[in-house]
């Protein structure tokens, strides 16, 4: 269960994700404790709701995104996700529109190789799968060109053939 909100976006720094929910009493407790969180830090006026999702296991996280360079124009990022973008800044960068090649080479390039490779008993990642959802994101801002920023954060890059899950996403379109 996930908070909903447009203006907290850190939402596991405030207690606004709970993990593990197997029935509907657990559901309803998170619900309760998500809300009373916000309450008790005075930011209850930002909770629109909740998201129910399927619990996801295992995975490595990453992230992708997209963002508005003054000279370049959109700009595609790809790394690790969750905290690891936040503490280690391992992303890459390239000019929209993505080609395959650019795609493979940024699956490729980031410094945390390793872990979609398999590390230490862990799976690999489902690189096609990451490669594909980095063109299709480069599509998406290529042809809505009122986006001016997006965030896929994170995401679950899952083992060989079971593909990648989008747990978080923020999108912002410009007006006008």
């Amino acid at each position: 269960m996930k908070l909903v909100s447009r203006t907290l976006v850190h939402k596991t720094d405030l207690g606004g994700v709970q993990l593990n929910l197997r029935d509907g009493e657990a559901v309803r407790a998170a619900y309760e404790t998500i809300r009373s969180a916000l309450e008790s830090t005075g930011q209850l006026e930002a909770f629109e709701g909740v998201l129910v999702q399927p619990m996801l296991a295992g995975g490595v996280e990453i992230m992708a995104g997209m963002t508005e360079d003054p000279v370049f124009g959109p700009l595609i990022a790809f790394g690790l996700g969750g905290i690891h973008v936040e503490v280690l800044g391992d992303v890459v960068f390239r000019v929209a529109p993505l080609t395959d090649r650019d795609a493979h080479q940024m699956v490729q390039g980031i410094r945390g190789r390793k872990l979609l490779e398999g590390y230490r008993g862990h799976p690999p990642a489902d690189e096609p799968a990451l490669e594909a959802m980095l063109l299709r994101l480069s599509r998406l801002v290529d042809q809505v060109a009122e986006i001016d920023d997006l965030d896929i954060n994170p995401a679950f890059a899952l083992p060989p053939g079971e593909g990648c899950r989008i747990v978080d996403m923020r999108v912002h379109v410009r007006r006008g």
